[in-house]
């Protein structure tokens, strides 16, 4: 969708994917064309790929080393000792991916800042979790910790933009919101399944937004969670099931709207694996069961393949 700012060429082009005159892919293909030649970056010289490769080595080795430490003397340490063990490690990494990230980063230096910007992350949520276990409990600990994983995650991704930064933030959202719902010494079943689906709605206004460099994965992580969420609801055994089943046939509709107005592969395989639950699991419920699994799963096929001819019908030009 045209945001404000954006170029004529841009906003029209937006305007003929959203009418279904062409496809996102023919969109971008067409900003490509017309996008001034970026100049020809050469070769990766050896030197710069040992270098990379050296960092990951580096990285790996500051995380073994810490986890070697800790594996050994973890019930003889106090949780001061293991806190300054996690700060060191956190540290360690966290420098070194600014380090590595320069004032320009290239791709080279893209990858590598973010994987050692990721482990800084995790590191610093577990020095949060030993923190504050002692005084806490495991339940504000437990929140402490992913709180602080998802903070460093998300201002990392902003440094560093990456598939494995915007992966590594997504998982520490859920982590946190999970660890929040402990605190509540209540059911966590229907409100974390309704919290999952909430988040894929942040995630798809996120893409809206255009704040993630990596599309395709965030359209794939928003399908994800809006099918996981109402499968949660499935599992419940206290009369959420249906509830279920009628969410995961939304998050289907949802998916195949979104694919026909973008035209993108994850929003069809989200909308295919939600279709193609929510189908059988129904049919199976309504029946008790005597469908078998030999039933459950030729419906299932039928699904898939409804799903396959409605995506190469909406591929079609004409519609």
């Amino acid at each position: 969708m045209a945001q404000p700012g954006d170029d004529p060429l841009t906003a029209a082009l937006d305007r003929l994917v959203e009418r279904g005159t062409i496809d996102r892919a023919q969109a971008d293909a067409v900003m490509a064309e017309v996008a001034p030649a970026p100049p020809v970056a050469p070769p990766a010289a050896p030197r710069r790929v040992l270098a990379e490769i050296a960092g990951y080595l580096g990285g790996s080795f500051v995380l073994g080393a810490t986890l070697l430490c800790l594996g050994r003397q973890w019930a003889e340490m106090s949780a001061g000792q293991r806190f300054l063990v996690f700060v060191v490690g956190a540290s360690i990494l966290f420098g070194a991916g600014l380090a590595a990230r320069g004032r320009i980063p290239d791709d080279v230096r893209r990858r590598l800042s973010s994987t050692l910007l990721t482990g800084a992350a995790v590191a610093a949520g577990s020095a949060a979790l030993q923190a504050v276990k002692p005084v806490g409990g495991d339940d504000p600990a437990t929140l402490a910790g992913t709180a602080v994983w998802l903070t460093v995650a998300a201002g990392s991704y902003l440094l560093v933009r990456s598939a494995l930064g915007q992966l590594a933030v997504a998982v520490a959202a859920l982590a946190c919101y999970g660890s929040l719902l402990q605190l509540t010494e209540a059911d966590e079943t229907v409100p974390f399944a309704f919290g999952t689906m909430a988040l894929a709605g942040i995630w798809a206004l996120l893409i809206a937004v255009r704040a993630f460099t990596e599309r395709r994965l965030a359209l794939g992580v928003a399908a994800t969670y809006g099918v996981l969420g109402p499968q949660i609801l499935v599992l419940d055994d206290e009369g959420m099931v249906y509830v279920g089943h009628l969410l995961t046939a939304v998050v289907a509709v949802l998916c195949f709207v979104a694919y026909a107005r973008g035209r993108e592969w994850a929003t069809l395989a989200g909308g295919v694996v939600a279709a193609t639950l929510a189908v059988p699991e129904f049919l199976f419920e309504v029946t008790g069961g005597a469908l078998g699994s030999s039933g459950a799963l030729l419906i299932a096929g039928v699904t898939l393949l409804a799903g396959s001819l409605a995506g190469l019908r909406l591929r079609r030009p004409d519609l």
